[in-house]
């Protein structure tokens, strides 16, 4: 694999602060990161000539081993009604899971990442128990470094069947542990930060975990500056279980915004029932919305609210198709047809790229580390050959519009992660 670490790479094309430069060069040390952008060229420089350099796109919402569910879709047929129909199967690709078979689910999985252009990737882990407590964990991580992507573990937590605790499944055995466990766990966790792992933590969703250990893993997020994810009304059973529980008309964010300090470290995943006046608390308070526009038209949950000026970025959740250039696509067209309109949240090529780099790193905690080109930060990228059919003759003021719009895996010529070129054809 080719490295850049501490040299000057000269693409044709690079996205910067918003806009298409040509022949800018990009300077970075021996551990990858951006020391200078623009100046002399050197008489060494690596030139990309028939390439444009985008930031890496940033998956915040991944459950890696849903991807070997491919070929089980059930679409069209009787029992494929409903969302938890799907989870049956998911279940059962879990039960006798082991560290051997979920490392290789994942290192499948996030090798496919990395020739879709995903240079880092959110991992919603709540698989944890193996043969041994929490063994799981490790087998991710392993995978992640293996293939070369950097990811940010999202340790989550799951103590609870429902709301108003009934008995658990078998396989969910396999998520639970007390949260003194968990904690004692995420420390440990901690240990292994580096400069391609990150660790947050993840309260699974408010059906899963109480209200008062949700404010727990919180407050514990805000203490040490590290990011908070929870799946949030992806479905109406969860608002209607939380109202029946309750016994008063509060829906799992209504208790969210009223009972936590909502910053930039909150990301609120799916939020595709969530009211539009509940969306607009979060985001105006710094929160993210993490959409996952395939999955949630494959497994059929809706669209969700989505309002111009919202802190928004993408997963490929059960990650049946890795496509992120159709995940922000989806993203917008989901949206016009929603509102029978072609300008619905300021969704233009430059905002869905916005969103699915610099927005993805804010969801994750990693917006000061990648997400932009940036003196300081990890070189991060993918780059798309200019010579392929779909680009071949478009201007700079036209490339993002026809990348975004038009292109898929099969443009993409390279993704470089942390200086070192991780997939390339």
């Amino acid at each position: 694999m080719m490295s850049f670490l501490g040299k000057t790479i000269l693409p044709r094309y690079i996205w910067l602060d918003g806009k298409v430069e040509e022949n800018v060069p990009i300077t970075i040390d021996n551990d990858g990161v951006i020391v200078e952008i623009g100046g002399i060229i050197p008489y060494d420089v690596i030139r990309l000539e028939n390439e444009i350099v985008l930031p890496g796109f940033v998956n915040a919402h991944s459950h890696a081993f849903h991807r070997h569910l491919r070929g089980r879709s059930e679409i069209g047929g009787k029992a494929a009604d409903t969302f938890w129909k799907w989870r049956d199967n998911m279940y059962a690709l879990v039960d006798g899971i082991t560290e051997d078979k979920l490392y290789e689910y994942c290192l499948s999985t996030f090798r496919e990442m990395l020739a879709a252009g995903i240079t880092s990737v959110g991992e919603f882990h709540y698989v944890h128990h193996g043969t041994r407590r929490f063994d799981l964990d490790k087998a991710v991580l392993r995978a992640a470094q293996d293939a070369g992507i950097r990811i940010t573990l999202i340790q989550t937590f799951y103590e609870n069947a429902g709301f108003d605790k009934p008995p658990l499944h078998p396989v969910q055995e396999r998520f639970v542990s007390t949260y003194q466990e968990f904690v004692e766990n995420f420390n440990d966790l901690l240990k292994r930060n580096n400069k391609t792992v990150t660790i947050a933590v993840a309260a699974h969703s408010a059906r899963a975990v109480s209200f008062d250990n949700i404010k727990k893993l919180y407050e514990m997020a805000l203490e040490r500056g590290i990011a908070f994810h929870i799946h949030v009304e992806e479905q109406p059973k969860e608002i209607e279980d939380c109202i029946r529980f309750l016994g008063e008309k509060k829906s799992p964010s209504d208790f969210l915004l009223e009972n936590l300090n909502i910053t930039k470290l909150f990301s609120a995943v799916h939020a595709t029932y969530t009211q539009v006046e509940n969306i607009k608390k979060f985001t105006q308070n710094g929160a993210n919305i993490v959409v996952c526009p395939c999955t949630e038209g494959y497994l059929g949950d809706g669209i969700p609210h989505v309002i111009e000026g919202e802190h928004i970025s993408y997963g490929t959740d059960c990650n049946n198709r890795i496509g992120f250039l159709e995940e922000m696509r989806w993203a917008c067209y989901s949206q016009q047809m929603l509102h029978n309109s072609r300008s619905v949240a300021g969704f233009s090529a430059a905002r869905l790229l916005h969103n699915a780099t610099l927005g993805g790193a804010r969801a994750l905690a990693l917006d000061g580390v990648i997400g932009s080109f940036e003196i300081d930060k990890q070189l991060d990228f993918v780059s798309f050959d200019l010579q392929s059919a779909l680009l071949n003759g478009l201007t700079p003021d036209t490339i993002i519009d026809g990348i975004v719009f038009s292109c898929d895996n099969r443009e993409i010529k390279r993704t470089v992660v942390a200086g070192i070129t991780r997939y390339s054809q």
